[in-house]
């Protein structure tokens, strides 16, 4: 069979006839706008694909990286017949999880031009619908079968991608700060929860696989402050000051991974929720966020540098004991000259700040 590629307009063909919604794709939009989280509604996309769809599997990915640099393919969620939906933890992920996008050129395809795009090849019919939300375009569905997808099937699917995408942009609107589209403060607690969780069944795994615990990646919390922010709108006003944030957030998206966490608390105050190995590699991730920062020229302003503190992820934080530790530790650097990145278990064990250890105690009252 010769290869051969079809790229389907989106929208509808006048004077064709509208196929009316099936009890079960009204059971699959239900459970899908009933879940917060987004690897949940992913899942449930691809159950609601598989369960309506003359299709054999069926693969959820999103193209990672700012545009203009190198971007890759990322798989989040797929499903094939006779198998469970398998999802994937963004936050665990490795770099060799990741495809470069030259080497999917269909699902490119589909994602440049946000287009249907069907591929005909010995292994059968490969359909790549774009997943757009209001602000961009997120990634796509891959769906493999035996046949192409007809006019009324890809009316079904584009109507389940439309759900799809205004139940994620309304969590977007609830999850996410407006001014810098960070995450907010509301959506930090229950992501450090998952990460607690983690840190507590590795530790007291039975009989750990040696070689799997050395190379396992551990949670790290780090809480970036912008020095000298007051003085910024004082000097230049609230514009310029919320420009400086907006940037800051650029910068931030540019120099941590896909998969880390950011978020604004507010005012000046951004978090991190980051894995790394060690200490020293949460510290080098923090670091180049700092250098970055000091050598960005901000319009108007000129420099902006910031104070970095971080701590680890322990079995049995709270998310207010560890942003504690690590606030502890931006103190000190803004104490000790600004502009400098400071680990709370550092400052600890050289005598520089007591332990603390009692703010772990989670307060009723």
């Amino acid at each position: 069979m010769d290869n051969a590629v079809r790229t389907e307009p989106l929208g509808a063909v006048p004077g064709q006839p509208i196929a009316l919604p099936t009890p079960l794709a009204l059971d699959h939009v239900a459970d899908m706008t009933r879940s917060r989280d987004r690897d949940m509604v992913d899942a449930t996309l691809v159950a609601a694909f598989m369960d309506m769809l003359p299709v054999r599997q069926v693969v959820v990915w999103r193209l990672l990286g700012e545009p203009g640099s190198e971007q890759q393919w990322q798989r989040c969620a797929s499903q094939a017949i006779g198998e469970l939906v398998a999802g994937v933890n963004l936050m665990h992920a490795e770099h060799d999880d990741l495809i470069d996008q030259q080497v999917m050129p269909l699902h490119t395809r589909a994602f440049k031009e946000v287009s249907v795009v069907q591929e005909s090849n010995e292994a059968g019919f490969r359909t790549v619908l774009p997943m757009a939300s209001e602000r961009e375009v997120e990634g796509v569905v891959e769906l493999v079968g035996d046949m192409p997808l007809d006019y009324h099937m890809q009316r079904v699917a584009l109507a389940v991608l439309r759900i799809h995408r205004n139940f994620s942009s309304l969590l977007d609107y609830s999850e996410r700060d407006t001014l810098t589209g960070l995450l907010n403060r509301k959506s930090f607690d229950e992501t450090f929860l998952r990460a607690t969780v983690h840190e507590a069944t590795a530790q007291f795994e039975i009989n750990p696989d040696e070689r799997r615990q050395a190379a396992r990646r551990r949670h790290w919390l780090g809480v970036i402050d912008v020095d000298r922010f007051k003085l910024v709108n004082d000097r230049f006003g609230h514009l310029i000051g919320d420009e400086v944030l907006v940037l800051v957030a650029r910068i931030m998206r540019s120099t941590f991974r896909f998969h880390d966490r950011l978020y604004r608390f507010g005012g000046e105050e951004f978090v991190v929720l980051l894995t790394a190995h060690d200490e020293e590699g949460a510290g080098a991730a923090f670091e180049r966020l700092r250098l970055h920062m000091e050598q960005f020229a901000f319009p108007r302003v000129g420099q902006v540098t910031v104070s970095i503190g971080y701590t680890d992820v322990r079995p049995g934080d709270t998310p207010q004991a560890a942003f504690e530790r690590a606030d502890r530790a931006v103190y000190y650097a803004k104490e000790n000259g600004r502009n400098q990145v400071h680990s709370h278990a550092t400052l600890v064990d050289s005598g520089h700040l007591e332990s603390g250890d009692n703010i772990s105690d989670v307060e009723l009252f």
